[in-house]
């Protein structure tokens, strides 16, 4: 095991992930194999001559990563040799939205009417005492079994009748209501910010709790900037990415 890391400093990384990057190949390597514990944190800052902040700071990278996973009182268990797979959503209009949900099914948990708190009201641009229909549930991969998501969709009351439609979650739902009120999606607007995965969505994501999360809000607007639906997806930020492809048009084009 190599003693110290000048040799992989040149690069000008941050410390934690040039150790991050050398637990990787040991594990690819098989110098730690599936189901095996990792040196412990001080055995890690004397073989690495690093601090503790920096083992810690790369262990969680591992975790992101979605190699190791940690248990108090055991240690830091391999629990994969291959980083996994990210499902990569690319973007040039909201047509693209439909090729999302070809991929990715909702798995429908809880379908039930809640009363807007100020904090709800102002995500879905309402008053405070409205009531929304609340659809909530995980969205998978099909073939995969690590979910991809926690979701929750919040629909404007009044095409709360789209409920009897929802099925197996395997159609937009903004589909379903531009089918059932014969209307047309014209917007959607997203929001993407990075955040923390707090204890109770770790658990269901099966993540560590505080590793890296993309939070994605996106609404859907109706003719005359009639919100028609908000859906919210939280992502483990080892399994999703995002990517945006916009045209421009030079000046002298139609």
């Amino acid at each position: 095991m190599p003693q110290g890391l000048p040799s992989l400093l040149s690069a000008g990384q941050p410390r934690y992930l040039v150790l991050a990057q050398a637990l990787v190949d040991d594990i690819k390597a098989g110098r730690y194999p599936l189901g095996s514990l990792l040196p412990t944190e001080h055995e890690l800052c004397e073989q690495f001559s690093v601090s503790r902040h920096t083992v810690r700071e790369a262990i969680r990278r591992l975790s992101e990563l979605g190699l190791i996973t940690r248990q108090q009182g055991v240690g830091t268990r391999v629990k994969a040799t291959q980083l996994a797979p990210r499902y990569v959503q690319a973007s040039e209009g909201i047509a693209d939205l439909h090729q999302y949900v070809r991929d990715v099914r909702l798995e429908i948990s809880s379908i039930d009417d809640v009363i807007l708190d100020e904090a709800l009201a102002e995500l879905l641009e309402a008053k405070p005492g409205q009531s929304w229909l609340h659809v909530s549930g995980l969205r998978h991969r099909d073939g995969d079994t690590e979910t991809l998501a926690r979701t929750d969709v919040y629909i404007n009351r009044a095409y709360r009748g789209v409920a009897d439609d929802l099925g197996d979650g395997s159609e937009p739902i903004y589909t379903l209501i531009e089918r059932r009120y014969g209307l047309h999606v014209v917007q959607v607007s997203q929001q993407l910010s990075a955040v923390n995965i707090g204890e109770a969505d770790a658990r269901v994501l099966e993540v560590e709790p505080g590793s890296a999360g993309l939070l994605v809000v996106r609404k859907y607007f109706g003719a005359n900037q009639d919100l028609l639906e908000v859906a919210v997806n939280l992502h483990p930020g080892s399994r999703f990415s995002y990517s945006v492809t916009q045209h421009l048009r030079f000046q002298g084009e139609a």
